[in-house]
């Protein structure tokens, strides 16, 4: 996102930049909380997680390095959901006042961050849709979805560089960890994705997948 600032730009946001890690599962802010920071991962992923009524959970996004997240983001008062690290991250942060002139300073990376929380928002408004559609449907499209922002290439087809657990993608297609478990081995049984040690996904036949998904 700030791959086209000046050295001077940079240095003037460095100076009001605060750099720490987060270990995997370690909460970075919860549902609720004032917002009052910009955050963006400089490596690892974080997971942004929604807490309902019922007291269930839901991934919403995962942000990949070079992302921003958080309420502040979009100057909300408050964070509308929580934010934790899925494995161990180095992350910056900022002020709401340093993002706010940072802004107004720099239009070009203002329409780049535009750009960007646009997709996310659409990609949430997707799954929304389906909330009341068949769990094959949402987990195909969630499959999609982490191919294409943080899929590589490899021969087999495209692996998916982040572990996930079956309780993960349950979170992500609001559903029970058993119909999660039995959507994926059906996937597998079908020759539409493979499974790697320590948690990969490898989505092999991505047109079928589409198929179900649209």
């Amino acid at each position: 996102m700030l791959s086209d600032l000046s050295d001077m730009d940079i240095a003037r946001l460095a100076a009001h930049t605060r750099f720490e890690t987060a270990l995997r599962d370690q909460p970075i802010f919860f549902q609720g909380d004032p917002c009052e920071r910009v955050w963006l991962v400089n490596s690892g992923r974080v997971k942004i997680v929604y807490h309902d009524t019922d007291g269930r959970e839901i991934i919403l996004e995962i942000i990949s390095p070079g992302e921003a997240f958080g309420g502040t983001v979009l100057f909300f008062p408050t964070h509308p959901a929580t934010a934790i690290a899925m494995e161990d991250a180095t992350l910056a942060s900022f002020s709401r006042e340093t993002y706010t002139t940072f802004l107004l300073q720099n239009p070009a990376t203002m329409l780049k961050l535009l750009q960007m929380l646009g997709k996310r928002h659409l990609s949430m408004l997707n799954m929304q849709t389906m909330v009341g559609e068949r769990v094959e449907r949402r987990m195909a499209h969630i499959l999609l979805k982490l191919s294409l922002r943080v899929g590589r290439d490899i021969p087999e087809g495209k692996m998916i560089t982040i572990p996930l657990s079956r309780q993960d993608l349950a979170d992500m297609a609001c559903t029970t960890l058993e119909t999660a478990i039995r959507t994926i081995s059906r996937f597998q049984k079908e020759g539409l994705i493979s499974t790697r040690r320590g948690g990969y996904l490898v989505v092999k036949n991505q047109g079928k997948l589409e198929d179900i998904a649209n």
